[in-house]
């Protein structure tokens, strides 16, 4: 047991507690490090006592692995601390990797410490219903082009936003699913068109503005290359029955989840292919179990439907693992949806700005 790998989980909230227990169960020996944790008996996990420290450098022992579970505003300081107790960490990140004030700082350290290795998690990246859904279209649809890419993933946050539990007041909606909508259509479109997407200008984005969340719900559309029609949607809400914003085509997906849903969708000529991510609704109100994705083809011809099991965040924290501890190359950080979402973020801003000097009589004109 003792020669088994040692990760550190960095944070115990929702994310820390979910990458604990598939960390476990992948065969590594865990530790947990959160101020909120001290003072907690050794039982606090449910089956067996657990290592656990209130910060990171009264970490006992070696630790082979790290994996940083904060919220975004601190990921970088964290990151900071580990390299510091160990120039040469293997580190994984969950999404996004940082706020974009802090990227220079970031690249910073990565280029001080190049002997760590640092990996930034996203699981839609790893999902195999996705493959599967592109599978579907190439062998109904081999010779039609794509004409549009749908995702939209949306939960209702309120009560944790209320208890004041991951609050992203720097991005808003922006902050949470969108990173996961962004690993999604770099799985749905080539690669070329999702770099010249994801690094052009905003051209269309519309949301709901609250005084203390932020950006609360949200609709890109862009066209990008061939004419494909991209558009992303999600909401920290869920559906209010008075918000016009939620598209036509994602109404029909999540109600029965309090709208919670994670979906992606192709369109190809007449022919149009979904994929429903765990949680999945069912008619009667109830749901499929957990980790069981849908896919649908709706074909000239009638409709298919299959099941997909499968974990996207265990593919994506074995894959994180073995690369980690491995000694193949890693590419750089990605920190393009980093910038991405900012980008989106800044439209918001810069309105709410705008709007605050008109309110307080510094602007004249008209309404913003």
């Amino acid at each position: 047991m003792s020669d088994l790998p040692r990760v550190c989980v960095v944070g115990y909230g929702v994310a820390g507690k979910l990458h604990h227990r598939l960390l476990e169960a992948a065969g590594l020996r865990v530790c947990t490090v959160d101020p909120a944790l001290t003072g907690v008996p050794g039982g606090f996990y449910r089956h067996r006592p657990v290592e656990h420290s209130a910060t990171v450098r009264d970490t006992a022992g070696p630790v082979h692995l790290w994996s940083l579970c904060t919220p975004t505003q601190v990921h970088v300081d964290v990151l900071a601390e580990v390299l510091k107790r160990d120039p040469r960490a293997r580190v994984i990140m969950e999404k996004p990797a940082c706020r974009a004030q802090d990227v220079p700082r970031l690249l910073d350290l990565l280029e001080r410490h190049p002997g760590a290795r640092v990996v930034v998690m996203n699981q839609y990246r790893h999902a195999h219903a996705l493959r599967l859904l592109d599978d579907l279209r190439r062998h109904h649809m081999p010779d039609q082009p794509v004409t549009a890419v749908r995702v939209a993933f949306s939960k209702d946050r309120r009560a944790d936003m209320e208890a004041g539990r991951f609050v992203d007041r720097d991005h808003g909606v922006f902050g949470y699913e969108w990173p996961h909508m962004l690993a999604v259509a770099s799985r749905l479109l080539p690669p070329d068109t999702y770099r010249d997407y994801v690094e052009s200008p905003v051209e269309d984005v519309r949301g709901v503005v609250h005084e203390d969340y932020f950006v609360t719900a949200a609709r890109e559309r862009a066209v990008v290359a061939d004419g494909v029609e991209l558009e992303l949607y999600s909401s920290v809400v869920g559906d209010a029955p008075d918000d016009t914003g939620v598209p036509d085509w994602a109404r029909p997906f999540g109600h029965s989840t309090g709208g919670r849903r994670r979906l992606a969708q192709l369109q190809v000529g007449p022919a149009l292919f979904t994929a429903e991510m765990d949680p999945v609704a069912l008619p009667d109100g109830g749901r499929l179990p957990g980790n069981t994705h849908r896919l649908t083809a709706q074909l000239p011809g009638g409709c298919q439907e299959t099941l997909v099991n499968d974990s996207p965040m265990d593919n994506a924290l074995r894959t994180a693992v073995a690369r980690l501890l491995g000694d193949l190359s890693l590419p750089p950080v990605d920190l393009r949806p980093v910038h991405r979402i900012n980008a989106l973020a800044d439209r918001f801003r810069h309105a709410r700005a705008t709007a605050t000097a008109a309110a307080a009589g510094q602007l004249s004109g008209g309404p913003v």
